[in-house]
């Protein structure tokens, strides 16, 4: 009865800094800044993807060194670990914090953001006039994704799509304007729907310059490829962005 009695006492006593713990945990897991030999003055915020880690874009994120830019890499915890679709929003917001907080809300920002990481970044564009120039190597609506995702979340398609309106890729015509977008979107993608992304994207370019490229492998093979396989292709892309 005694050690029972210490036990209850020792939890009661823990609970309420648990909850501190747990209350404070963030959606950004890890965050890196490399900085550039031969600086051109601009940074590349490098956003990873759904199960990706910072290691995983290294030589990416060397080529881009390389090249000039500083790199702020962030990855991400588990979105869909705690059942809550208000995890993607409070991304978005956490990584808005980062970007302002380092003083990186202006047009020497490049965001390069890999599947989940590019839907990051169409909301830093959607949300400031200042960022302009975004690459991303697949991504979209995450309400799109494949069924067997969405069995993880307590709400249906048509609430995700309308909780989620505001952090995807959707935007009224003429609201994003002076835009330089570059989309490496496979066209056998089965994480998302390519389809409907470029369409999306083909309504905006009346105010915005996009570039659609289509790469014939699918989700996963159009990263690999991208970011460690030649990652050389992209890192000319965005040189050819900062060239206009």
């Amino acid at each position: 009865m005694g050690s029972h009695k210490a036990y209850a006492y020792k939890s009661h006593v823990l609970w309420p800094f648990l909850f501190v713990i747990i209350s404070t945990m963030t959606i950004i897991k890890n965050i890196r800044e490399y900085p550039s030999d031969k600086p051109n003055g601009y940074t590349a915020v490098y956003l990873l993807g759904y199960g990706g880690a910072i290691w995983h874009s290294r030589r990416h994120t060397r080529l881009l060194r390389d090249e000039g830019y500083k790199v702020l890499a962030m990855d991400f915890h588990d979105v869909l670990k705690h059942r809550d679709p208000q995890d993607l929003i409070n991304v978005m917001d956490e990584v808005e914090d980062e970007l302002t907080n380092r003083a990186l809300i202006n047009t020497k920002t490049i965001i390069v953001g890999v599947s989940m990481g590019g839907l990051i970044g169409f909301n830093m564009l959607k949300r400031h006039s200042e960022l302009d120039k975004l690459l991303v190597i697949t991504g979209g609506n995450m309400a799109l994704i494949p069924k067997s995702y969405r069995q993880k979340w307590p709400v249906s398609y048509a609430d995700l799509e309308d909780m989620w309106q505001d952090v995807n890729i959707y935007a009224p015509l003429g609201s994003v304007k002076n835009k330089q977008i570059i989309m490496i979107l496979p066209s056998r993608d089965k994480m998302i729907d390519p389809e409907d992304v470029a369409k999306e994207l083909q309504k905006h370019k009346l105010h915005n310059t996009i570039r659609t490229i289509r790469p014939k492998g699918g989700h996963f093979r159009t990263i690999i490829t991208e970011t460690i396989l030649r990652p050389k292709n992209s890192v000319q892309l965005i040189n050819e962005m900062i060239s206009k």
